[in-house]
């Protein structure tokens, strides 16, 4: 009896319980040009926000090797924490609004067309 239940139990593929072959064809999934567009800008401004941070941090590095005082130095590293919580603020906010276009334009993309085309039906 007990082989009977073994042998009619459904088996399962290989993989399903592999996560990198289930995040594997989650990403062939959303594949496709807008989400691909809209990946490419997310990650554009993601290297834009990066490049320009380093050079603001390299900049800060040079204003503090010139103190003479903790006081200018206090200031300086003052200034630089405002200048970052600023910035990485803005910039969640950035991301957020990019990534709520590439979900809206994926999900539009993804909507059934209504009605047919003249040239879907053989002829």
């Amino acid at each position: 009896m007990a082989e009977m239940a073994k042998s009619t139990k459904k088996k399962e593929p290989a993989d399903a319980a592999d996560p990198a072959a289930t995040a594997a064809r989650a990403g062939m999934a959303a594949f496709s040009p807008v989400a691909a567009t809209a990946w490419m800008e997310i990650m554009q401004e993601g290297m834009r926000f990066m490049n320009t941070r380093l050079q603001q941090d390299m900049e800060v590095q040079r204003a503090m090797l010139a103190c003479t005082t903790p006081q200018e130095l206090m200031h300086v590293q003052t200034e630089f924490y405002r200048k970052a919580m600023s910035d990485y603020t803005e910039e969640t906010q950035r991301m957020m609004r990019l990534m709520g276009l590439a979900v809206e334009a994926t999900a539009d993309e993804a909507k059934p067309k209504p009605g047919r085309d003249l040239d879907d039906v053989p002829v």
